[in-house]
């Protein structure tokens, strides 16, 4: 599969507010094609005060090659619009703190969605790099198995033949190489709790109400400590808001969008 590159941008060549989607691991673009399909056919959330829902102009950065959230943030740099609204989900979303940090002037909003700004302790460190080293030695690479299925999805969707289908095409496509480099990029973040209170753009926190691999609470807590950022569970869900409940994310996207 591809890395970030001048192809990868989807429709950015359309009219529209760029928004630059970052997925988590083991996941392409795909995982964002029924939320922004679902966006034109939602309502409008403005009020006679706010501005028209906008129509999007989608950019998707895949982040394939690089070992380091700050190669990931630069990847996305050299390829993004000047100002642009930056999503962020799981391993997107640790990105995106770090393109924060190296040109928060270039973001005009910021949804952060199943993510975290904590970064690892040293414990679960260690156990992220070894089971690279394990799954590298392993064939054939298993990307998605039933277990991690149980924790990633809400109960309701974890029979879903065609959600289950999708993570598991997109995890076998990415492959024990792709792996490998983002485990090594989740695994080496930096801590991004104290960069929380200097966010300026207009913010929203998104978690799905079963997820089991980040706690609402972390969210919420997050949330709490951004200036004026706004905060929704989403029925339904469990770590794929966008694949899950995309008629939800949509709706939530356009609300930061006309703020």
């Amino acid at each position: 599969m591809s890395s970030t590159s001048k192809k990868d941008t989807g429709h950015a060549e359309s009219d529209g507010v760029p928004v630059v989607f970052l997925s988590g691991m083991l996941a392409d673009q795909r995982m964002w094609h029924p939320a922004i399909a679902a966006y034109d056919d939602i309502d409008d959330p403005a009020k006679p005060a706010k501005p028209a829902k906008p129509a999007l102009k989608p950019v998707f950065c895949e982040l394939f090659d690089q070992d380091t959230v700050a190669d990931m943030a630069r990847a996305v740099l050299e390829t993004a619009p000047d100002r642009f609204a930056l999503v962020g989900m799981s391993m997107g979303g640790y990105a995106a703190f770090e393109i924060l940090r190296q040109a928060p002037e270039r973001i005009s909003h910021l949804m952060l969605v199943n993510t975290r700004a904590t970064g690892d302790s040293e414990a679960v460190r260690r156990r992220r790099l070894l089971l690279s080293r394990i799954v590298a030695g392993k064939t054939p690479f298993v990307a998605v198995n039933d277990g991690m299925l149980d924790e990633m999805l809400h109960p309701d969707n974890r029979n879903d033949a065609a959600l289950v289908s999708l993570l598991t095409a997109m995890g076998d496509e990415c492959g024990v190489k792709v792996f490998a480099r983002q485990n090594h990029a989740v695994a080496t973040r930096p801590d991004s709790i104290a960069d929380l209170g200097n966010i300026a753009v207009p913010c929203s926190v998104v978690v799905g109400t079963h997820d089991r691999i980040i706690s609402l609470e972390s969210h919420r807590e997050m949330a709490d400590a951004i200036p004026g950022a706004t905060y929704q569970e989403v029925p339904g869900a469990g770590h794929y808001v966008p694949l899950e409940q995309p008629v939800e994310f949509a709706r939530s996207l356009a609300a930061l969008l006309v703020r």
